[in-house]
C-alpha cells in the first residue's frame, strides 16, 4: 500500500491546519485500506498496485481531499480579521504619525536652500512612510497568519458569537478571562521588538551630521551626516540570545491565552517563570559592561560635542539606563508577587 502511503502524504501536505493535521491523516489512511480490501474481497482480484490506482483515481486529487479538511480556507479568517483590522489601523497610524515627526525633524534640521532640495526631502520622507506601512502590514498580517494555524480561535466562541443575557450586567467580570485583544497586541508588539532589534539594529542609532544629532530610526535623514552611534553596545547583542529566549516564550505565553481565553494555573505558573528569567537577563545588564553605546567617547569622536559636555551627556545616559533597569527587575518584581496572589486566590477559589 505504498501508493495510499504517498498519497495520505500528499493530502498532508495541502492541509492548512496544523492541529489535527496527524488525526486526518492517519483516519483518511484507515478508510483507504478499508475501501481497498472491502474491494478486493467484493471483487475476488488481489489488493494490488492496480487496485490502489483505480480507488484512489475515484476518491479524487490530494489537493481537493485536503480542501474537505480545510474549512476556512484564508489567511486571515471572518472571526479574526474585525481585530486585524482594528489593530492594522493602530499601527498604520502609529507609524505614519512617527516618520511624519522624523519627516518634519528632518525638515527643520536641514533647513533646506531651495524648492528643489525641500520637495527632495518630502519625497523621501513620503517613500519611507510608505515602505514602513508596507513592512508593517506585512509582518502584521504574518502575525495574524500564524496564530489562526497554531491558535485557531474557531475553536472557542468570540465575545461577539456566545449568547448575550442581560443578567451578566449584574456580575462582575471573571478575574481570570482575557479578552482576546490583550494577548494578539502582546504578541503584535513582541514580534516588532524581535524584528527591529534582530534584524534591523541600523534604526537604533543616533546620526550624526556637522553641528547636528538626532535619533531617526530610519536611514540617513541628516544633512552632511558624517557617521552615527549605536544606541546599544557589543554588551547588548551579547546578551541578545537570552533575550530572543524570554521574547520567544512570551509569544508562547499569549499563544496560550489566546488559545484557552482566560487565565490558568499553569498560564500563571509560565509567567512567573518568563519574569524570574527576565530578571536575571536584566541583572546580567547591570552586572556587566554597559549595554548603552551612547559613551563620553563615542560623543566626543562624533565631533559635535566637546569633551566635556560629552562627558556630561555619557555620564547621564549610562545613569539614566542603569536608572531604567533597575525600575524594570522592580517593576518585575511585583508583577510576579502580583501573579502568585493570583495563582493562589484561584487555587482557593
Amino acid at each position: 500500500m505504498k501508493l495510499i502511503d504517498r498519497y495520505v502524504a500528499e493530502v498532508g501536505k495541502s492541509l492548512l491546519l496544523v492541529k489535527g493535521r496527524k488525526d486526518i491523516e492517519k483516519e483518511l489512511r484507515s478508510t483507504l485500506e478499508d475501501m481497498l480490501e472491502e474491494r478486493a474481497r467484493n471483487s475476488g482480484k488481489p489488493a494490488d498496485e492496480i487496485a490502489e490506482m483505480e480507488l484512489l483515481r475515484e476518491y479524487g486529487a490530494p489537493s481537493k481531499v485536503a480542501a474537505t479538511y480545510n474549512p476556512n480556507p484564508y489567511l486571515i479568517g471572518p472571526r479574526l480579521f474585525p481585530i486585524f483590522t482594528t489593530i492594522l489601523k493602530i499601527v498604520i497610524g502609529a507609524v505614519t504619525l512617527g516618520m511624519t515627526i522624523v519627516a518634519i525633524i528632518q525638515i527643520v534640521s536641514v533647513s533646506p536652500a531651495t524648492i528643489a532640495e525641500l520637495f527632495t526631502i518630502i519625497g523621501r520622507g513620503f517613500m519611507n512612510i510608505v515602505s514602513a506601512c508596507i513592512a508593517a502590514f506585512g509582518n502584521l498580517a504574518l502575525i495574524f497568519a500564524l496564530i489562526e494555524r497554531y491558535a485557531p480561535v474557531a475553536e472557542f466562541k468570540m465575545d461577539n458569537e456566545k449568547e448575550w443575557d442581560p443578567a451578566s450586567l449584574t456580575k462582575e467580570p471573571e478575574p481570570q478571562d482575557v479578552k482576546i485583544w490583550e494577548p494578539i497586541i502582546a504578541i503584535v508588539l513582541t514580534f516588532i521588538a524581535i524584528s527591529i532589534v534582530n534584524f534591523n539594529p541600523e534604526w537604533l542609532r543616533l546620526n550624526y551630521g556637522d553641528n547636528t544629532i538626532w535619533f531617526v530610526g530610519f536611514g540617513d535623514f541628516v544633512k552632511n551626516q558624517r557617521g552615527s552611534i549605536p544606541l546599544f553596545s557589543e554588551a547588548f547583542f551579547r546578551w541578545l540570545p537570552l533575550l530572543n529566549i524570554g521574547w520567544a516564550a512570551e509569544i508562547i505565553l499569549n499563544g496560550m491565552l489566546l488559545r484557552t481565553g482566560r487565565w490558568q494555573a499553569s498560564t500563571r505558573l509560565f509567567s512567573i517563570v518568563i519574569k524570574l528569567f527576565q530578571i536575571v537577563v536584566i541583572s546580567l545588564f547591570l552586572s556587566g559592561p554597559s549595554i548603552l553605546g551612547i559613551t563620553p567617547e563615542s560623543l566626543v569622536a562624533s565631533g559635535v560635542f566637546e569633551a566635556e559636555s560629552a562627558q556630561h551627556i555619557g555620564g547621564l545616559a549610562q545613569q539614566g539606563i542603569r536608572f531604567v533597569l533597575g525600575i524594570a527587575i522592580f517593576g518585575t518584581v511585583v508583577d510576579i508577587v502580583k501573579t502568585v496572589y493570583k495563582l493562589v486566590t484561584q487555587k482557593n477559589a
